[in-house]
């Protein structure tokens, strides 16, 4: 069994394992020009009137903008209903993304009610060693299912 070890450049944000990989988690990238979207069929389509009673994924595209690998990553999803009550949901990318490389992030929510509730859905990516400090974050997405219910 081979050990490797992880070593953290502070300058640069990169890393290198015992075997000599460098990974980089700097240059991943959310859509800045769409935000993070709502689908019924894991990401084939934007929902943008989400309904209630319909089973929906929370999804957003992840690029890795850099020259080098990126280390693990996750994409924290939140849903935050305006009055303090925030649901995250994460999404785990262990075996990090090859440069110029793309992934697309989906985690499984479910149904709304039809409550008249007026959500708001966000997402950043973020490195298990930072655990508080966002990479990058998608536009947000706001939408309130009661609205678009039949």
């Amino acid at each position: 069994m081979r050990t490797f070890i992880l070593f953290r450049h502070p300058d640069t944000g990169t890393n290198t394992t015992g075997s000599g990989t460098q990974t980089d988690n700097t240059l991943l990238r959310t859509t800045k020009n769409d935000s993070v979207y709502v689908s019924p069929d894991g990401g084939t389509t934007n929902e943008p009137f989400p309904q209630p009673g319909v089973e929906y994924d929370f999804c957003i595209d992840i690029f890795n903008t850099g020259e080098l690998p990126s280390g693990s990553f996750y994409v924290r999803f939140g849903l935050d209903d305006a009055n303090g009550n925030i649901q995250t949901f994460d999404f785990n990318m262990d075996d990090g993304l090859d440069a110029g490389h793309s992934v697309k992030a989906v985690v499984h929510f479910g149904q709304f009610g039809d409550n008249d509730i007026d959500y708001n859905l966000s997402a950043c990516i973020y490195s298990p060693s930072a655990p508080d400090t966002p990479i990058d974050c998608a536009g947000t997405f706001g939408f309130n299912p009661h609205m678009n219910s039949k």
